[in-house]
């Protein structure tokens, strides 16, 4: 089988998998689309184990410093200058972080942090569960780029 289709193929079997995880499980409290934009990240990354790393630590910083940021803003006060200027502040570090090789994946830091704005910011357990969400989506972009190249005739196509 052609590794494109090989990949096509793991993705849509995984897809289907976290689809049915994400919405058919619904006391598991995962995000289909959280998901969706980890996996993504992960093969903007480059995919393989520095995908998998990239996406994972640079995109669960924007989580985090996200849900800090708002925390912050929750505490003085929660005005929209307080947001601007917080999220600007935040915005910076996204970019310096970048200095750490660990958190160097800005485009997934941002990502993380947009997910966590989008699943409604909520500085509470849902946090955890945008981070799980994130952390489930770079495992099945690992997982299908791994399984794409099993069903790649000889196992020859390197993970995407």
């Amino acid at each position: 089988m052609k590794s494109l289709h090989a990949l096509a193929l793991s993705i849509a079997a995984l897809v289907a998998f976290w689809v049915w995880l994400s919405v058919g499980q619904t006391q598991l409290q995962l995000n289909p689309w959280i998901g969706f934009v980890a996996w993504a990240a992960f093969f903007a990354a480059g995919g393989g184990k520095s995908g998998l790393l990239s996406a994972t630590f640079a995109g669960l910083a924007g989580i985090g410093l996200t849900a800090l940021t708002l925390f912050g803003v929750g505490a003085l006060g929660g005005s929209l200058n307080w947001l601007i200027a917080l999220v600007a502040v935040l915005a910076f570090v996204l970019v310096a972080m970048a200095s750490v090789p660990a958190l160097a994946y800005t485009p997934a830091a941002f990502l993380g942090a947009a997910s966590f704005f989008g699943s409604g910011g909520k500085i509470d357990v849902s946090i955890a569960f945008v981070a799980l969400s994130w952390l489930m989506g770079v495992a099945l972009g690992y997982a299908s780029a791994w399984l794409g190249t099993k069903l790649t005739a000889g196992g020859a196509a390197s993970p995407a």
